[in-house]
C-alpha cells in the first residue's frame, strides 16, 4: 500500500484517538479507585487488542505488561468458545502460567468489543491490587516453594456475562482475600474503565465506519513495522551477548544467571535467553510472555521512543526462551516476584546491550539515546497489622518504585525515576499513606551518593524510614532485586549502589516523638540495626521500631572526572552527592566554605589519571589499556557508595594506556560456586 491509497494526517489522528481511549481508561481507573496502588503509584495499565489479540494501542503507563496483555486476550480467545463470547461479557485473569500475568497480584479484567454482531476488539485493565489470598500478606511470598502456596489463580474466567456480574465468581473471590472489600472495589474500577472504553471505541466506530476501522489499524500496524525495521537497520549487524543475575530466591542466597543472545540481522532482533538457569522453588521465576514486556521496554525507551506501541512494532522482535527456566517458569514453581526480580534483571541486560549497540550507529538520534542500566529494584516491604480501628490490613509501601534511572549519552539520570518499565509510575503520597495504614513516617529523602557517578550520573534513588503508629504492630517481610550486584554504567560511568533494608527493634521512636525530637538518621534511635537479607521474613515490627529503606541509583554514563566541576558542586549543594564522593570519584574540591576550589580541582584530577596509568597492562602497543579489578563493594565503598558485599562480584575498570580516560568499568561474576 502506498501513500497515495490513504493520507498520513488522517491516519495519525486515528491513531491518537486510540490512544487516548487507551489512557481515558486509566484516568477512570484512577478517579474511581480508592487503592493508593493504583490513584497514586499509578501501578496499572491498559491496552486495545485486534480480534486475535494483536495490539491495536498500549497507553503508557506500563509497557513492562505489554507482554501479558497480549497474552491474556490471546489465551481467551484460544479457550473459549466464540459463540460463548457476547457483547457485555468481561473475563478476569491473573494466572501467570496460563494468561501470561506478571504475578498474581496483578489481576486484569478483559472485554470483547462489537460492532453489531462482530467481535472487532478486546480491551484490558490491569492492575495491582493489596491482596489475593495466599501464605504471605499482600501476596509476594518469598516463603513459598511452589506456586499453591501463592495468591489464588484465575486464568481467564468470566466474571460479568453480558452486562450482569457473575455472582458465583464474585463470592470467590471475596471469600479468598483479605481485604475484599477493597479489592472487590478495584475490580469494580477495572471493569468501569473496560465500560468507559466499549463507549468511545462505538463513537470511534460511528465516526469512522466499521471498514476504515480495520483499514487504519492495519496501516498504523505496519507504518509502525517499517519505522522499527527502518531503526533497526541503523544498528549494526552482529551477535552481542551479555548476562546479569537474579540475587536470593526467598530461600537461599544463590545467583541465577540471565543469560542474552542478541541478533541484529538487518531488519530485525532476536532475543536468545535459552542459556539462562532453570528455574528455582523461590518465588524469582518469570512467565514468557512477562519476560517479552521486559525485553521490549528498554527499546521503548531508547531505540524506538518516538514510535507508536502496537503489533507492527513488535512484528521484527523475536523472543526465544527455553521452558523452566527463570526466564520461562512451568508449574509448579513460584513466580510471585518474578517481573521485579528476573523480569527487571532482563531489563538491565537489554538496556546494557542496547546502550553498546547503539553507541556503534551511524544515526545520531540513536547514539543519543544510550543509556546505562537503571537500578530496576522494587524494593519492596509488606507490613500487616490492625489499624487504629482494629482492621487488619497488608500495607504494601509504593515507595518501592523509588530507585534512580541510568545516566544517558545526554543527562542525567532521573533520581527517583523508578523502574524502567513504569513511565508513569509514581511514589505515594505520605499523608495518604498514613492516612489509609498504620505506619507514621520519619523521614524521606534522596539517598545521597546512590546514583553512578558518571559525565551523565546516575539518578540517586530514595532513603526513607517510617514506624507503626496507631497499631499495635505485626509482622513485616521484605524483599530486594538488586543487593549484591550493582546496576552497571555505560562508557567508562559507574554502577549504581544497590538497594536494602534495616530493621530497628527497639527503637522506641515513638518515645522519641514523645519528648518533641523528631529522628532524621538510625543512629539517634535506640536498639541495634539490624541490616536484612536481599529476601527477609518472619520478623515483627512493634510499636517503637523502625523500617529503614534505602534505595539505589542508576549506572553513570562516561568518565566523571569529565563532568563540569560546578555541575558537581550543584550537586553537593543539593544533597545529590557528598562531600567524599566528589573528590573520590570526580576529583572535584571544595574549598573551607564550600566553594569550588578550581586549582585543586585540577591537580586532584591529575592526580586520578596518573593513579590510572599505574594500574595493570593488558594487551599490547596501540591496543594496551590499564586495567584494575577488585571486590565491588570494596571499590564502591571508597567512592561512598554501598553494595552488600560478595566475594564473587568484582568491579573491573577500563583506562585507556595513554590518556588515562576511563573506558568502561564492568560489574562481573567471577565465581561460580553460587551461580545457577
Amino acid at each position: 500500500m502506498t501513500t497515495n491509497e490513504y493520507d498520513l494526517v488522517t491516519v495519525d489522528i486515528f491513531a491518537k484517538a486510540l490512544e487516548n481511549i487507551a489512557s481515558e481508561m486509566g484516568m477512570v481507573m484512577m478517579r474511581s479507585s480508592g487503592s493508593p496502588a493504583i490513584a497514586e503509584a499509578v501501578d496499572f495499565s491498559t491496552f486495545i487488542a485486534d480480534p486475535k489479540g494483536d495490539i491495536i494501542c498500549y497507553s503508557g503507563y506500563i509497557p513492562f505488561y505489554l507482554g501479558p496483555a497480549r497474552q491474556a486476550v490471546r489465551h481467551i480467545v484460544q479457550t473459549v468458545p466464540r459463540e460463548q463470547i457476547r457483547p457485555g461479557d468481561m473475563f478476569i485473569c491473573n494466572d501467570p502460567f496460563t494468561t501470561g500475568s506478571s504475578h498474581q497480584m496483578d489481576i486484569g479484567v478483559v472485554r470483547p468489543i462489537f460492532a453489531g454482531d462482530e467481535l472487532i476488539a478486546w480491551c484490558w485493565a490491569e492492575a495491582h491490587v493489596a491482596d489475593f489470598g495466599g501464605i504471605a500478606p499482600g501476596g509476594f511470598a518469598p516463603m513459598a516453594t511452589e506456586t499453591y502456596g501463592e495468591a489464588l489463580r484465575l486464568p481467564g474466567i468470566k466474571i460479568v456475562d453480558q452486562g450482569e456480574l457473575i455472582d458465583d465468581i464474585w463470592r470467590i473471590i471475596e471469600t479468598n482475600i483479605r481485604v475484599p472489600h477493597m479489592v472487590l472495589s478495584d475490580i469494580r474500577c477495572f471493569i468501569a474503565a473496560c465500560n468507559r472504553c466499549d463507549d468511545r471505541m462505538q463513537a470511534l466506530l460511528e465516526r469512522y465506519g466499521l471498514s476504515d476501522f480495520k483499514r487504519y489499524v492495519g496501516i498504523s500496524q505496519d507504518l509502525a513495522e517499517e519505522a522499527v525495521r527502518k531503526r533497526i537497520r541503523s544498528l549494526p549487524d552482529g551477535v552481542y551477548e551479555t548476562e546479569d543475575f537474579v540475587e536470593h530466591n526467598g530461600h537461599t542466597n544463590d545467583l541465577y544467571k540471565v543469560h542474552c543472545k542478541l541478533t541484529v540481522d538487518a531488519d530485525r532482533m532476536i532475543f536468545d535467553f535459552s542459556g539462562s538457569a532453570r528455574q528455582t522453588d523461590g518465588f524469582v521465576n518469570c512467565s514468557a510472555p512477562t519476560t517479552f514486556g521486559a525485553v521490549t521496554t528498554p527499546l521503548l525507551m531508547s531505540l524506538f521512543c518516538d514510535l507508536p506501541i502496537n503489533e507492527g512494532m513488535l512484528r521484527p522482535i523475536e523472543l526465544v526462551t527455553k521452558p523452566e527456566t527463570v526466564c520461562d517458569v512451568r508449574m509448579p514453581a513460584p513466580v510471585s516476584a518474578g517481573h521485579m526480580e528476573t523480569g527487571m534483571r532482563v531489563m538491565k541486560v537489554v538496556t546494557a546491550l542496547m546502550g553498546q549497540i547503539q553507541a556503534q550507529s551511524d544515526d545520531p538520534f540513536v547514539r543519543e539515546h544510550v543509556m546505562a542500566p537503571w537500578q530496576d529494584s522494587w524494593n519492596g516491604s509488606v507490613f500487616y497489622a490492625p489499624d487504629e480501628g482494629g482492621q487488619l490490613a497488608p500495607f504494601l509501601d509504593m515507595h518501592g518504585g523509588g530507585s534512580g534511572g541510568g545516566g544517558q549519552a545526554v543527562a542525567d539520570g532521573m533520581d527517583v525515576g523508578g523502574a524502567l518499565g513504569q513511565p508513569q509510575n509514581s511514589v505515594p503520597d505520605i499523608e495518604i499513606n498514613e492516612l489509609s495504614y498504620p505506619v507514621l513516617y520519619l523521614w524521606r529523602r534522596l539517598n545521597a551518593n546512590s546514583g553512578g557517578p558518571g559525565r551523565y550520573r546516575g539518578g540517586d534513588g530514595l532513603d526513607l524510614a517510617w514506624t507503626p503508629w496507631l497499631s499495635e504492630g505485626g509482622p513485616v517481610h521484605v524483599f530486594v532485586s538488586c543487593w549484591q550486584v550493582p546496576p552497571p554504567g555505560m562508557v567508562g560511568g559507574y554502577p549504581g549502589s544497590s538497594s536494602g533494608f534495616d530493621l530497628v527493634n527497639g527503637a522506641h521512636a515513638d518515645a522519641v516523638l514523645a519528648s518533641g525530637r523528631i529522628p532524621t538518621t538510625l543512629a539517634e534511635l535506640d536498639g541495634k540495626v539490624r541490616a536484612l537479607d536481599a529476601k527477609h521474613f518472619g520478623m515483627v515490627a512493634d510499636i517503637g521500631d523502625v523500617l529503614h529503606m534505602h534505595a539505589g541509583g542508576g549506572g553513570g554514563y562516561g568518565d566523571p572526572l569529565r563532568r563540569e566541576p560546578t555541575r558537581v558542586a550543584d550537586d553537593i549543594s543539593a544533597g545529590i552527592i557528598s562531600v567524599a564522593a566528589a573528590r573520590a570519584a570526580y576529583g572535584v574540591v571544595l574549598t573551607s566554605g564550600g566553594a569550588l576550589d578550581e586549582t585543586a580541582t585540577e591537580a586532584e584530577r591529575a592526580r586520578l589519571r596518573a593513579e590510572r596509568l599505574d594500574w595493570e597492562l593488558v594487551g599490547l602497543d596501540s591496543e594496551a589499556v590499564r586495567v584494575r579489578r577488585g571486590p565491588a563493594a570494596d571499590r564502591l565503598s571508597e567512592l561512598d557508595q554501598w553494595c552488600q558485599p560478595l566475594d564473587t562480584v568484582e568491579l573491573i575498570e577500563v583506562a585507556d594506556a595513554e590518556t588515562g580516560d576511563l573506558l568502561r568499568v564492568e560489574v562481573r561474576v567471577t565465581g561460580d560456586d553460587l551461580v545457577r
